[in-house]
């Protein structure tokens, strides 16, 4: 039996991304995920400005997603571990998310070592989420 196309092009395509960032008026998306924290399930995907200071995304945006989390007040900020699309870095609350090479759908994710989230067994207290 012969081999025949299914599927005939009328030529190229061209790929046109929607989201890019002069799409949103001066801010980027990010992308933020709480490592272990199962409450949410996934990387929460935000607009901000480049220029959003890192302490700003700390002190103003991040108790809007997660403050409902029952381990969120306990947080350590200072042994917080932070990594930006997998590479590790320390940042600096005064400086922009920009300074930090933190740009367009880039994915933040940060890891609370005293605090276990969906790690911690469900006989020691801990709901496990």
């Amino acid at each position: 039996m012969a081999t025949q196309d299914l599927m005939k092009t009328i030529g190229d395509y061209p790929l046109r991304q929607q989201d890019t960032q002069d799409k949103f008026h001066g801010k980027q998306l990010i992308y933020l995920c709480w490592d272990n924290h199962l409450m949410f399930a996934a990387p929460m995907c935000i607009p901000v400005p480049p220029t959003l200071p890192f302490g700003a995304l700390i002190r103003d945006v991040l108790p809007e997603l997660y403050g409902d989390h029952p381990e969120f007040e306990s947080i350590d900020w200072k042994r917080t571990v932070w990594t930006n699309s997998g590479k590790r870095f320390i940042p600096d609350v005064g400086k922009s998310l920009a300074h930090h090479g933190l740009g367009h759908k880039c994915l933040i994710r940060f890891r609370t070592p005293a605090l276990e989230g969906s790690r911690m067994p469900a006989n020691a207290g801990g709901a496990g989420f």
